[in-house]
């Protein structure tokens, strides 16, 4: 008895040495792992903050990939074309000549006709939009959309414009089913140019240019330049909604830049690489050079472009030397519309009759 009292005592000691010197190990490799995990989180926070900044500083695609975020978008043709089953739509493309290779660029092109066309579509087999648009008694706008956006994203808001205007709404090249080409401020902006060229052609109704977010840049850029060639029928109108000043301020308000703008280096290594690749997206520069009149509509709750933009640009707008005729609408927060809902209230339709009204009287005195 003695015998086994002795054994069961030494099984227990070894039962105990086992189990601390497991804890032992076990303590010793959940060490391992703290440190191995801070280490790493520690070097997420350097490739984040400080690689990623130095990657984008060094990658013009990295920086065209962050301007122009059409990834994600649909491409397929068949997709912008399906929609041509709604009545008063029809589908095309334009071809433009890029500037730097003189290559053919394609642009996908939506053109909505007027409400009170529709009917006529609907009755009529063989209804010529070419004539409708070229025998017009109603304006034109021509669709600049945003940065993440492509012609289809907007088709809410075109049920609005479409109680005034001939809608002309197209993509960027690189944007839905527009030609696979290089994205540049400059080139983009060249497209536009031509495709105003290719418009006045169909029409002489007045033409009026409307940009949303980015495209608010692209817009008065390409209005800018219109205005130097005297030789085509000039923009009657242009119309700003949810327009910053310019990108190198908007970069630091916006979702994206926020994550790293308080970084010592922002300026560095985000803001002046995109200046000196010609990402400049500059509305306070061009819409000095505007010479019709200019429409602002700002949101209050913008969460992307920060309604202040809107006010500065009216102030900087207001001091043109060719022309003082600005407006300005700011939509107050607890509206709801956010960057993208402007379209939504209810006296938008009043604002853009009486800039239209506006825009008659401007151009009947010149």
């Amino acid at each position: 008895m003695p015998l086994l009292e002795e054994q069961r005592s030494r099984n227990r000691n070894e039962v105990v040495y086992v189990r601390k010197t497991l804890s032992k190990v076990n303590k010793r490799r959940l060490k391992c792992i703290g440190i191995f995990l801070i280490v790493l989180a520690l070097l997420c926070v350097l490739f984040a903050f400080i690689g990623i900044p130095i990657i984008f500083m060094k990658s013009i695609a990295f920086q065209r990939l962050l301007m122009f975020t059409n990834w994600g978008l649909p491409s397929d043709g068949s997709y912008f074309r399906k929609y041509e089953l709604k009545p008063g739509l029809r589908n095309l493309y334009v071809s433009v000549k890029d500037m730097n290779s003189k290559s053919i660029v394609s642009l996908g092109v939506w053109h909505l006709l007027p409400y009170m066309l529709e009917e006529a579509v609907i009755t009529e087999q063989n209804f010529d939009f070419d004539e409708a648009l070229k025998n017009s008694n109603r304006s034109i706008v021509l669709y600049f959309h945003g940065t993440g956006e492509d012609r289809s994203s907007s088709l809410t808001k075109y049920t609005i414009f479409r109680f005034f205007f001939h809608v002309i709404t197209f993509d960027y090249r690189s944007y839905g089913d527009s030609s696979k080409n290089e994205l540049s401020e400059d080139a983009v902006v060249n497209d536009c140019v031509q495709l105003y060229e290719w418009l006045v052609t169909k029409t002489s109704a007045p033409i009026f240019i409307w940009g949303h977010s980015l495209g608010t840049a692209l817009a008065s850029r390409t209005t800018v330049i219109l205005h130097s060639k005297p030789n085509i029928s000039q923009p009657v109108g242009l119309i700003l909604e949810a327009a910053f000043t310019k990108m190198s301020e908007e970069l630091y308000v916006h979702p994206y830049g926020k994550i790293f703008a308080w970084l010592p280096w922002f300026d560095a290594t985000i803001v002046k690489p995109l200046e000196k690749n010609g990402f400049l997206f500059d509305n306070s520069k061009h819409i000095l050079n505007v010479e019709c009149p200019i429409l602002i509509l700002s949101a209050e709750d913008d969460s992307i472009v920060p309604y202040r933009f809107g006010q500065k640009l009216n102030e900087i707008a207001k001091s043109r030397s060719v022309v003082n005729t600005t407006l300005y609408y700011q939509f107050a927060y607890n509206l709801g519309y956010d960057h993208n809902f402007i379209y939504q209230d209810p006296f938008l339709p009043y604002f853009i009759n009486y800039f239209r009204y506006i825009c008659t009287e401007w151009n009947n005195t010149e």
